[in-house]
C-alpha cells in the first residue's frame, strides 16, 4: 500500500441551502470513506451498500441515522456502526449544520 499525506478535513467541510454536500475521499476496494455535510432539516436518501458494513463519525452538530428499525442520533465525537446492507437514511434533525463521515468496509471474507 502506497502511504498517503494526511490532511485536515475540516477545510472540506461546506454547505449549501441548495442540498446536501457529499464528497469521496477514499475510494479502494476494501473501503470508501465519505465527508456528508447536511444544513439543518436537509437528509440523503435512504441507501444500502451490498457487502459492507458502515461506520459514521459525527464530526460537527447533530445527526440522525435510520439503519433497519432502529434509528441512532449522533453529534459531534459520536461513532456507530451499523449493517450497510439494512437501508439507512442520514439527516440532520438538529438547528445547526453538521458533518459527518461514512466509512463502508467490506464485510469479513468478502
Amino acid at each position: 500500500m502506497d502511504a498517503h499525506v494526511a490532511k485536515s478535513i475540516a477545510p472540506l467541510i461546506e454547505f449549501s441551502e441548495s442540498g446536501p454536500v457529499t464528497k469521496k475521499l477514499l475510494d479502494t476496494d476494501r473501503s470508501i470513506v465519505t465527508l456528508v455535510c447536511l444544513k439543518p432539516g436537509q437528509a440523503l436518501s435512504p441507501f444500502t451498500h451490498r457487502r459492507r458494513e458502515a461506520i459514521v463519525y459525527c464530526l460537527q452538530g447533530g445527526v440522525r441515522i435510520t439503519p433497519g428499525e432502529g434509528e441512532t442520533e449522533l453529534t459531534a465525537g459520536d461513532l456507530a456502526f451499523y449493517d450497510g446492507t439494512k437501508k439507512a437514511g442520514p439527516g440532520n434533525y438538529a438547528d445547526e449544520d453538521a458533518a459527518f463521515l461514512v466509512t463502508l468496509v467490506r464485510k469479513k471474507g468478502d
